[in-house]
């Protein structure tokens, strides 16, 4: 795919694999390693993984992609008449498909337009890249594959006003301190004259939340049991994935979704480049994921904690989403 690009318009930075590769060691001893068990939901997203969200993103009941989508066609043309981007900055880009709503009428206009994605899949950006560039003649992308902390210090000189987004809910994936701690990153580097974009899934019926998680399909857990053949791959584990059965719960008291993989049986799994082995209990649960779900009190305090404010702020009807233009305080 690489070589079908236009190299004058594009360019990967992967960040250390070195530093990947201790990141994930530590994160695995970490969480495995105690009880109860956990594994960070970044390590879905290897090749296979992506693909699996993308097929999740289009099933009946997950209807956060369809309700952003057709927030940001409603609304794309004030966003950018109120941001007036020259630059736009994605933190979990993926496959970009709901970006190009905005890029399409950024990269459509006269002026060149530079777009700088960040993921951790090098191989979906490349992917996503291929496919932009032909489409927008006047795109630039200088994407970044690592995590987001690390790329937000990575970023290349931007030319400005730039428009930070980060949209799907991702932000939800993230405790309350690990998300102001992510934002505050980012508002961290932003000018006055920049915006940060932000799509933000809301409380609602649990019974809504809990089909768009666990799919009739079965969609939803591949892509939570692929994060066992990540660790297989990449931590030489002999995890047996038809071991393992996915679940997922909305806690009201937490106003969260939760993911867990529980044992079918006892076993034990050795990771062979950690030098461990797990002895895991029948019923045992390991958390892949939460979800976390906003009202707009919640909204505002993620933002206030995060040296942002609330500009412009779109939802439906039903208030199941939020898609939040935000500047810096």
């Amino acid at each position: 795919m690489a070589t079908d690009l236009p190299l004058k318009r594009f360019q990967i930075k992967a960040l250390s694999h070195q530093d990947a590769q201790q990141t994930l060691k530590h994160d695995v001893l970490e969480g495995m390693l105690c009880a109860p068990r956990s594994l960070p939901p970044k390590y879905f997203y290897d090749e296979a993984g992506s693909r699996l969200f993308d097929a999740i993103c289009k099933t009946r009941h997950y209807y956060l992609t369809r309700t952003e989508s057709a927030l940001l066609k409603r609304h794309a043309d004030e966003i950018i008449a109120a941001a007036r981007p020259r630059t736009c900055v994605e933190l979990g880009a993926g496959t970009s498909v709901k970006t190009e709503i905005l890029l399409s009428g950024l990269a459509a206009g006269s002026r060149p337009f530079t777009y700088v994605p960040i993921d951790v899949c090098g191989e979906m950006l490349i992917e996503s890249a291929a496919r932009l560039l032909y489409h927008y003649p006047r795109l630039r992308i200088e994407a970044l594959a690592g995590e987001y902390l690390s790329a937000l210090h990575a970023l290349p000189r931007l030319d400005g006003p730039v428009l930070f987004v980060f949209i799907g809910s991702s932000i939800g994936n993230f405790t309350e301190a690990e998300a102001m701690e992510l934002l505050a990153g980012v508002s961290g580097i932003m000018g006055p004259e920049d915006a940060f974009l932000l799509g933000l899934d809301r409380v609602k019926d649990r019974k809504i939340l809990e089909q768009a998680y666990d799919d009739d399909e079965g969609i939803t857990a591949q892509f939570n049991l692929n994060v066992l053949q990540v660790l297989n791959t990449r931590l030489g584990g002999n995890f047996r994935l038809e071991n393992f059965s996915h679940r997922a719960v909305y806690q009201e008291a937490r106003e969260q979704i939760e993911m867990y993989l529980v044992a079918r049986q006892a076993q034990q799994v050795t990771l062979a480049d950690l030098g461990e082995t797990l002895d895991i209990a029948a019923g045992e649960t390991i958390l892949t994921e939460i979800s976390r779900k906003y009202t707009r009190a919640s909204i505002r305090h993620l933002l206030e904690g995060s040296a942002l404010s609330e500009d412009m702020h779109f939802a439906p009807g039903d208030e199941h989403f939020s898609l939040v233009l935000a500047r810096k305080r």
